[in-house]
């Protein structure tokens, strides 16, 4: 009696394993085929609908899809209509499985425009992105919102970092973007200028510096990027006194202050 209890338990073991393994299996397959739309899905939780990745193909894995910055405005609806700014060229990824598995990001990052592609390594917590340059072609600028929508400016964009960490509320290292050719729908004067714009990130707050390379429209300004908001104060001048055809321009982007026009953005 005791044998046949014995080898009926086995057989219930047996198919409990049995049906474990299988299981294990089908959830090992779901994941390794999982759909790159997961990614955007994630990233579109993450960012609160300001970014997302359209298009998307491939898998979790090894999948590319064209990066979209979202219209800055408050409405969910616009937001889901992806109305926005899409950089140009799609945006590639990899992404090994088994650090994942152990809470850790070990991943590789290529946009159509970089001259090679970067390493993302560290946690859910803490992201250190490797050194790296951005080269984009001419863009409007315009659909990003409020306050870009006014000027409608465009141009060619560069990026470079250096020593990047992100985690919670919290950005360290550096960034310079330069943008170069910029014209605005609202002015006769193209182009405008060439200008920069260092960013130096140093845990809770980035400050940001504005400058000009050189230009018809002369544009210096600072602020500041916290989890309380972005704050941003310049002055601009046309680069040679009395260049009335600015005048339209900068009425639309500041108020006059003596021979300036003071731009302020944020609180």
């Amino acid at each position: 009696m005791s044998g046949m209890l014995r080898r009926g338990a086995s057989r219930v073991t047996g198919r409990v394993l049995l049906a474990l393994i299988v299981a294990v299996v089908a959830l090992a397959t779901a994941l390794w085929s999982a759909p790159a739309a997961w990614i955007d899905a994630a990233v579109d939780r993450a960012s609160g609908g300001r970014v997302r990745l359209a298009e998307a193909s491939g898998s979790v894995w090894q999948g590319s899809a064209r990066l979209v910055w979202a219209d800055t405005g408050e409405s969910a609806q616009t937001r889901a209509s992806l109305a926005g700014v899409a950089l140009p060229g799609r945006v590639h990824w990899r992404l090994s499985a088994l650090p994942l598995a152990l809470g850790l990001i070990d991943a590789s990052l290529r946009i159509d425009g970089m001259p090679q592609a970067v390493s993302l390594q560290g946690s859910f917590r803490e992201l250190r992105i490797a050194n790296g340059q951005l080269l984009l072609p001419r863009m409007e600028l315009g659909a990003l919102g409020s306050p870009w929508n006014t000027v409608r400016p465009a141009g060619a964009v560069s990026i470079t970092w250096n020593n990047v960490t992100v985690a919670a509320q919290r950005f360290d290292g550096t960034a310079v973007i330069e943008l170069r050719e910029i014209a605005s729908a609202l002015s006769p004067v193209r182009p405008l200028g060439n200008y920069r714009i260092e960013i130096q990130g140093r845990g809770a707050e980035a400050e940001l510096v504005m400058s000009t390379l050189d230009g018809a429209l002369m544009l210096a300004g600072r602020g500041v990027m916290s989890a309380r908001g972005f704050r941003f104060v310049a002055e601009a001048s046309p680069s040679s006194p009395g260049d009335n055809r600015l005048l339209g321009l900068l009425g639309l982007i500041g108020q006059r202050e003596g021979g300036k026009t003071i731009i302020r953005i944020g609180a």
